[in-house]
């Protein structure tokens, strides 16, 4: 964008006549567009957001709270950046422009053990949902050295809620391992661990104590007792990063996604290009679209062993094929990736079938 100091030298060059004329043109052109935006007012200044949880910090002091209001969640889909260096970067695992599903809970230190539980909780049936199982819980919690310098300087509120987070993982009886020095630096965190389809570690999701922060930002609520104080704020990511957790998806399954995930649930192929089948393929295809599936269709003149070939090569979960025996029967041939033919069954029954194992989410 051209500044004030180089757009005045090009006036005193036109006012002195000393360019071409195409240049005046475009200048007058350039200098009515100038007046059109001073008509918007001054320039607005945008900074890219590297986390939710400012956001979320002013919205809760945006107003008057007491302790009936809490606990009070705040959920955002929010778009992140984080400048990574160029050897971190790494496919959709770590990013420069992320999605998260973030969230932070404001609550009293008698309600964190059920808040802070329950987001666990939410953790274990994602896990279920998706098929994770082998997972753990890493709690993370300070050391003493790092107070003042890694870790926020209030070593009593560190005792107290490491003390919260460690009852919390024992009465509810999940599987976490402890560990020294890898908390964040304003209180300790749980690291959601799991293990891909082929052995790889990565870090999903994380549930973590903020003790520190909403005391630097003002946040206060009215308590019983009709004082002021400050509340515990839970961060909680189930899922990590939008992009993360595709990449790690992909490689869990190996691109072989269950019907429910699958990028592509259903193709229909047809054999040959007889009009009959065709139509009869096209109301398959209509159908299943009005039933929301994704689903995608091949009518064309290619051998069906080479429309089946490039089915298994895209990991298409299932494959109906159509035949003019299969109309005159008013069934399909039904195909799994991987597992081969399945046999031929009614129509409507291959629907019924697809619409309910999407449904429950079957592996």
């Amino acid at each position: 964008m051209m500044n004030t100091e180089e757009f005045a030298t090009i006036v005193q060059a036109v006012k002195a006549n000393t360019v071409p004329a195409e240049i005046v043109d475009t200048f007058n052109e350039l200098a009515a567009l100038r007046e059109q935006v001073k008509r918007f007012g001054e320039p607005e200044s945008y900074y890219l957001k590297a986390m939710n949880c400012p956001h979320h910090h002013r919205i809760f002091a945006a107003e008057q709270h007491s302790y009936r209001d809490l606990p009070l969640r705040l959920a955002e889909y929010g778009c992140c950046y984080r400048y990574e260096q160029s050897g971190e970067l790494f496919g959709l695992m770590r990013v420069r422009s992320l999605n998260m599903n973030d969230a932070h809970i404001y609550c009293t230190p008698e309600q964190f053990a059920s808040e802070f539980n329950a987001v666990n909780e939410m953790y274990l049936k994602y896990f279920k949902i998706f098929g994770l199982d082998k997972y753990q819980m890493r709690f993370s919690t300070h050391a003493k050295e790092g107070l003042g310098k890694k870790y926020v300087n209030e070593p009593e509120l560190w005792i107290q809620t490491e003390n919260m987070v460690r009852e919390v993982l024992k009465t509810s009886g999940i599987n976490y391992v402890e560990v020294a020095n890898e908390a964040a630096f304003y209180g300790p965190k749980i690291d959601v661990q799991v293990w891909s389809a082929i052995g790889r570690e990565f870090t999903i999701a994380t549930n973590q104590v903020d003790f520190a922060v909403p005391k630097r930002f003002g946040l206060t609520y009215r308590d019983k007792d009709n004082t002021d104080k400050t509340p515990l704020c839970i961060h909680r990511a189930p899922l990590g990063t939008h992009e993360r957790f595709i990449g790690f998806l992909i490689e869990h399954y190996a691109g072989n996604f269950p019907l429910w995930l699958a990028p592509e649930q259903v193709r229909v192929l047809t054999i040959g290009e007889d009009a009959v089948v065709v139509d009869f393929a096209k109301a398959l295809v209509s159908e299943l679209h009005a039933a929301m599936v994704r689903v995608e269709a091949d009518y064309g003149a290619d051998k069906i062993n080479g429309k089946i070939q490039r089915a298994e090569q895209a990991k298409v979960h299932t494959m109906l094929v159509i035949g003019p025996r299969d109309v005159q029967a008013g069934a399909v041939s039904v195909r799994l990736h991987g597992k081969g033919n399945v046999g031929v069954k009614p129509k409507a029954e291959v629907v019924a079938d697809i619409l309910q194992a999407i449904k429950e989410r079957r592996p």
